[in-house]
């Protein structure tokens, strides 16, 4: 046999019903909004092995971002520029780096120098014209040479065509 609430539950119940019907309904009472902007997305410092070779490639916001190179078989600063001129691999691009820079493959790769001209000077000669490279380009050049040593090292970049001024390495432009 089934019972029917006592008279007190039954009253209680209603008026607890009647006081929160009314409060789902109006919601929280925010009214609506368009899409806000609110700035470029956070950036993130990732740390590189101490002293490892880093190339450094071309981010989603046209930044040069470095990207570590520890299978790199050659050492110092010619092991991050083999490295970018490899082109980005499996985790690079899917993390959307590219590169302004031509694939050194082949014959080529030999053609790809880095020499210590003084003791803070660099000269990266790569098999393709220089020239008309644009300051990232050249940026990622002057950069992955540079990332292996201590100091900030100037980079005379030689192409095919012309060498061209000493700069040093500015990730951030």
């Amino acid at each position: 046999m089934i019972r029917p609430p006592a008279p007190g539950r039954r009253t209680t119940a209603l008026a607890g019903l009647a006081l929160t019907g009314p409060l789902l309904l109006t919601a929280c009472g925010i009214a609506p909004t368009g899409v806000v902007e609110s700035g470029a997305p956070a950036r993130v410092a990732v740390a590189a092995p101490a002293r490892g070779p880093l190339a450094f490639f071309v981010g989603p916001d046209g930044r040069l971002v470095p990207s570590p190179q520890p299978q790199s078989a050659a050492s110092g600063p010619l092991s991050g520029v083999l490295g970018l001129l490899r082109g980005p691999g499996r985790t690079e691009l899917r993390a959307g780096l590219g590169t302004r820079l031509p694939a050194v493959e082949g014959p080529d790769v030999a053609a790809v120098s880095v020499v210590a001209t003084a003791e803070d000077a660099l000269d990266v000669r790569v098999p393709f014209p220089v020239a008309d490279l644009d300051a990232v380009a050249r940026g990622q050049l002057v950069c992955s040479a540079a990332s292996a040593l201590d100091s900030d090292h100037e980079v005379v970049l030689y192409g095919t065509d012309t060498a061209l001024d000493p700069e040093r390495c500015h990730p951030d432009h």
